[in-house]
This record gives structure tokens, C-alpha cells and sequence, in this order.
């Protein structure tokens, strides 16, 4: 009698464990599901991301609206501007095993019961964020900001560097798709040729200094951009000069401390 008690507590075991195992194989591939799907939405990059798939904050705090997928005046270009680098700096999950925090930020249209429900529409575009490496390529006339934490770049190249009080730097981006607004704040660090853009300057290492590129994805193969540590000397000397080729030229023998390449698709 005990042994049939046994055998019975024992089945039943079985089956709990059977049960379970099940549970948690499909939990798993449903989240595997959910995650695939979300990446194709979201990580790949390939298209504008659907209506309604952006979190809509709480009402009562402060956040920026725009009344089109890009920025379309100074204001607006600051408030993108100012979103990137806060989000890059806020702590968030999806940057916190990072070594080097990067964030792409773009403007994503809300859903037309939120447009209704906050009153938007004159301004339903509210900006989102990625972490710059779940991105595998971008979008041909997209708008997107580029935010890098320059400390931890220098801290991965050299940490001795960041007790320096400023450092020199040239990015070359390739090809050119420089924001306009971008070049009215900063017209003297900036140059546009066909081949692509050269900003150059110092930057201060205090607080939190980053790195900031914005602009509409040009039609290419891929969009690259390299960062040089250098000197100031060589500031003078890149600006002054009038042809992109003779620019790399002088940025050849300079580290490239930091560089990004995605491809581009339609």
C-alpha cells in the first residue's frame, strides 16, 4: 500500500516537472518571438517604426514635441539635441554594460489616440532612442542624432588622458550629411566638400563631454564617420585647407580614437 502511495506522489511529480519544463520552453520562445519582432522594428533600423510604438510620457512632466520627423528651426534642433545628450547620460538600461554609452535618437510619429489625447497635433512627433550598437543599418532620408560619451572613449584609448583639461579632436564623416542647423551653430569648426564633412575643435573634459552628430541618412552604401585625437596645431592646419584629400592625408598619422560604420539601405 505505501508503495502505490510512493508511486503515486512520484507520477505526480513527474508530471509537475513535466509541466513546468513546458512552461518555461514556451515563455521562452515567446519572449524570443517577442524580442525577434521587436528588433525588426526597432534594432534593424531598416524603416520608420509604426504608429503607436512610442511610450508616451507622463503628462505632467516635461518633454519635447515636433511638428515633423526632423527639426525644422533652431529651437527645435537644440531640443533634439538636448534630448540625445540626456538620454546618453541618464542611466539607462540599455547603455548600462556598455564600456562606451552611444545612442542614435530619431523622431517617431505618436499614435492618433495619444495625438487626440494630449493634444499633439500640431506637433506629433515625440524623439525616441537606441543604443547605437543594437542598430544594424540605417535608412536612406531618415533624421537621426548621434550622442557618444567622449570619456569613455578616451578612457578605452588612454585613461591618463581625461586629467587633461582639454583635448583636440578632427571627425571625418563620409559622405557628407551634416545637419544644416548643426553648421550655423558651429560654421568655424565645419567643413562640407562632396566626399564627405571635417569638424574639428577642442573640447573641454569636464562634467560630461560628448560627441554629437545629427543629419538626414544621405543616399549611399554606408555612412562612416572617424574620430582623431589630435593637437591644436593641427586644428589650424585642417582648416585651413581646401580639399578633403589633402585633410586625410593629415589625419593619417593621428589616432582614430573612436569610429562607427553602418550601411544604408532604401
Amino acid at each position: 500500500m505505501n508503495n502505490r502511495k510512493y508511486i503515486i506522489i512520484f507520477g505526480t511529480l513527474i508530471l509537475l516537472l513535466v509541466f513546468v519544463t513546458g512552461a518555461v520552453i514556451i515563455y521562452r520562445e515567446s519572449r524570443s518571438s517577442s524580442d525577434a519582432d521587436h528588433s525588426e522594428k526597432y534594432g534593424y533600423y531598416l524603416r520608420p517604426p509604426k504608429e503607436g510604438q512610442v511610450q508616451i510620457p507622463n503628462a505632467r512632466q516635461s518633454f519635447f514635441t515636433f511638428s515633423q520627423p526632423n527639426p525644422v528651426n533652431s529651437k527645435e534642433f537644440l531640443d533634439f539635441l538636448s534630448f540625445c545628450k540626456k538620454t546618453l547620460f541618464s542611466g539607462i538600461d540599455e547603455l548600462k554594460d556598455e564600456e562606451i554609452k552611444q545612442v542614435a535618437c530619431l523622431l517617431t510619429k505618436m499614435s492618433p489616440r495619444s495625438i487626440d489625447l494630449y493634444g499633439f497635433s500640431n506637433k506629433p512627433y515625440l524623439p525616441g532612442f537606441f543604443a547605437l550598437k543594437s542598430i544594424l543599418s540605417f535608412e536612406t532620408g531618415r533624421y537621426i542624432g548621434i550622442s557618444v560619451d567622449l570619456k569613455d572613449v578616451v578612457r578605452e584609448y588612454d585613461p591618463s588622458l581625461l586629467e587633461e583639461e582639454k583635448l583636440y579632436f578632427c571627425s571625418i564623416s563620409e559622405p557628407s550629411w551634416t545637419d544644416p542647423f548643426y553648421l550655423q551653430m558651429e560654421p568655424k569648426q565645419d567643413l562640407i566638400f562632396d566626399e564627405g564633412d571635417v569638424s574639428c575643435g577642442g573640447i573641454k573634459m569636464d562634467k560630461t563631454p560628448s560627441m554629437n552628430f545629427s543629419g538626414f541618412i544621405p543616399q549611399a552604401e554606408s555612412l562612416r564617420i572617424q574620430k582623431y585625437l589630435i593637437d591644436e596645431q593641427t586644428v589650424s592646419d585642417v582648416m585651413n585647407r581646401q580639399l578633403f584629400s589633402e585633410i586625410k592625408e593629415i589625419l593619417k598619422d593621428y589616432p582614430i580614437i573612436w569610429q562607427m560604420e553602418k550601411p544604408i539601405v532604401p
